[in-house]
């Protein structure tokens, strides 16, 4: 069924593949709203492989409001899916499709290759390194999307390495609940009975999130006498080398693996600072939602998290892998809870990042698309 022209004539097909509530799914989800509420239409494509869950993702999307279309996959390897891509983009008739992951990009790109000459912008959120296969993919992600009309990447390190890339940052917006909010009060009374601090790592359990050295710098704080606890809160290939690695350490009375969270805005509050030991990023969710939530932040030199955190007040920023740093950054960020002048600065931050401002970077290269085609 085809969409109903659009008052501010971008019409946007975006195609992502995400099973769950992933962080660019969320960012485009919110672009989506802000898209149709100002007058142009969006429809968001994602896919559904035969005999796994359908995706969590079509739901949260359902209720945001969000038009989007679900296309069936047979297997891993499945042509039809091709075709039907090709069906939804001439039923939309998108001025612009938009992709954000290496799988949109390359069906995307096959189209291209059949005569798709509709404007394609390609979406650079970062990359994962868990494994060899996924790194192989993201290396061949790089050299598909550079047949997109417009690459978009989340900071100007990834712009460095990705010529003709433009930054679009992602935007503060509030998280939306998927489910049941945790209950922090049991892991709050345990850090009280431990006269400690509980700090939050927020994020996917996998090595580029460095959560290995967020437990060895706990491990320095607890040598030198500063008993921290922690909440780790997420899921990945990680998990278990993690829960590992802190009981070796002598950390597993004071570190909690809570698994994915649902409601994040309601862990915020109980947190009394959040920590990203990432060794590599885009522009991360938690560290702008942190802000928002006037949380202490202590966050790794990557992606474009200096150039979120250019006032010293907001967060402190060290260098990745550098567990040393972290406990001392871990250790001067607690004292920054009720600081007048770092609670100014945590709310400016998070403002420069508005949502409106990221709808009017994307409108802007539409335009430019357009205009060009």
């Amino acid at each position: 069924m085809s969409a109903p022209a659009s008052a501010g004539g971008d019409r946007v097909l975006a195609v992502i593949d995400t099973a769950g509530v992933s962080g660019p799914g969320r960012q485009l989800t919110a672009l989506a709203g802000a898209l149709a509420a100002s007058g142009s239409a969006c429809r968001v494509v994602l896919f559904h492989r035969a005999g796994r869950p359908h995706p969590g993702f079509a739901e949260f999307l359902a209720a945001a409001g969000v038009d989007h279309v679900v296309l069936r996959e047979r297997g891993r390897v499945d042509p039809g899916v091709v075709r039907a891509l090709a069906r939804t983009i001439a039923d939309f008739a998108p001025t612009v499709v938009q992709t954000h992951s290496y799988k949109a990009n390359a069906l995307v790109a096959l189209l291209r290759a059949r005569g798709l000459r509709t404007p394609w912008i390609a979406s650079f959120h970062g990359a994962t390194t868990e494994d060899l296969k996924v790194r192989a993919f993201h290396w061949l992600d790089q050299r598909v999307m550079r047949r997109a009309d417009a690459i978009v990447v989340m900071s100007a390190a990834h712009r460095a390495s990705i010529p003709g890339a433009r930054v679009i940052y992602n935007a503060t917006i509030p998280p939306r609940a998927s489910g049941a909010p945790l209950d922090t009060a049991p892991f709050r009374a345990r850090a009280m009975a431990a006269g400690a601090p509980l700090v939050g790592v927020v994020g996917r359990l996998s090595s580029e999130k460095g959560v290995d050295v967020f437990l060895d710098a706990l491990a320095l704080l607890r040598d030198r006498g500063r008993a921290v606890h922690a909440l780790v809160a997420g899921d990945g290939p990680d998990r278990d080398a993690l829960k590992q690695q802190a009981e070796r350490l002598g950390l597993a009375d004071a570190v909690h693996f809570v698994g994915p969270v649902a409601d994040v805005a309601a862990l915020y509050p109980a947190l009394d600072a959040v920590v990203l030991p990432s060794r590599s990023e885009g522009l991360p969710n938690v560290l702008l939602e942190a802000l928002s939530a006037d949380r202490p932040v202590v966050a790794t030199r990557v992606g474009a998290v200096p150039e979120v955190l250019t006032d010293a007040a907001a967060g402190v920023v060290v260098p990745p892998g550098d567990a040393p740093a972290l406990a001392d950054a871990i250790a001067a960020a607690l004292s920054t809870a009720h600081d007048p002048a770092a609670r100014a600065a945590r709310a400016e931050t998070a403002a420069r990042f508005s949502l409106a401002r990221r709808v009017d970077a994307h409108r802007a290269l539409y335009r430019e698309l357009a205009a060009r085609a």
